[in-house]
């Protein structure tokens, strides 16, 4: 009896050992995962009874962009990869949120009530991502709340699609304004140069309800697409600096574009010399704005 003893606490110590410290974690039996850190909109007393997933990060094959010449003399812009505007899906925007996803592997969610699991193949709503993973909950006005990979959902599969569809749209748009330069080059030249919209120290003239004339000629004429008239939501005021070693006036337009993840709020800048708009730019990146 002593001898079965001894050897059931052998084998007991030895798969206690095993499971703490061979066992990946989230496939521990005796051993859980540490709690993960919720973001601080979570629900009160949320952060102590959830847990987090193993970290997995699944790298994509991005989508080639197009860098060709078109026979037409047309050079598609370059546009980042879907892996490298989320970082690899750690960083996915919040205006994907919230959405309904599809669940590939089963979820469990906890409230103040108890539990529920949702199988594989159900629908729930995810409602933010920290990190690669989303906290999700069976309908979108449930309290109740868990968490699953990124991967472990289609979520990557809708992000995809609304990022070619915005992709070959910023494409077509540059490639419109390109021709449209192409078939007027003189009303193009014409439309960059405004001295009349000028004031005499080189800034371009304000109107009373805060826009520029130059810069909505600008707009108009196709030098700029990214902008549509409707969606502006606030012109910035004329800042003189030194661009390229040349004095400048910088003006920012703030308004509504879309992006992979819908619509988000953003600012291009125009920069004034000589009567004339140089470029525009997103004043964050330095990007040319299409």
């Amino acid at each position: 009896m002593k001898a079965l003893f001894l050897t059931v606490l052998i084998f007991t110590t030895a798969f206690l050992l095993y499971d703490r410290f061979a066992t990946p974690v989230g496939k521990r039996v005796v051993f859980e995962n540490p709690p993960l850190e919720l973001p601080e909109d979570s629900e009160p007393g949320a952060r102590s009874v959830y847990r987090t997933p193993a970290h997995r990060v699944t790298q994509d094959s991005p989508p080639p962009t197009p860098t060709i010449t078109n026979s037409d003399g047309f050079v598609p812009p370059q546009i980042e990869s879907l892996e490298t505007l989320t970082k690899n899906w750690t960083l996915i925007p919040t205006q994907a949120f919230p959405r309904q996803v599809k669940l590939s592997k089963p979820v469990q969610f906890r409230m103040a009530a108890g539990t529920s699991t949702l199988p594989a193949g159900s629908d729930a709503f995810a409602l933010s991502a920290q990190s690669n993973v989303l906290l999700v909950a069976p309908t979108q006005s449930s309290q109740a709340r868990g968490q699953i990979f990124v991967h472990d959902t289609d979520l990557p599969v809708q992000v995809r699609e609304s990022y070619e569809r915005w992709r070959r749209g910023r494409i077509e748009m540059a490639q419109a304004a390109w021709k449209k330069r192409q078939a007027s080059p003189t009303s193009s030249a014409a439309m960059v140069s405004m001295p009349g919209a000028v004031e005499p120290t080189g800034a371009p003239k304000r109107n009373a309800d805060g826009s520029y004339d130059l810069l909505l000629a600008s707009m108009k004429s196709g030098q700029v697409t990214d902008i549509k008239l409707n969606k502006i939501q606030r012109w910035g005021t004329a800042q003189q600096r030194t661009i390229d070693n040349q004095p400048t006036w910088a003006v920012s337009v703030f308004y509504e574009t879309m992006a992979f993840c819908g619509p988000i709020d953003a600012e291009a800048q125009a920069q004034v010399r000589e009567g004339k708009i140089v470029r525009w730019i997103y004043p964050g990146s330095g990007e040319p704005v299409p």
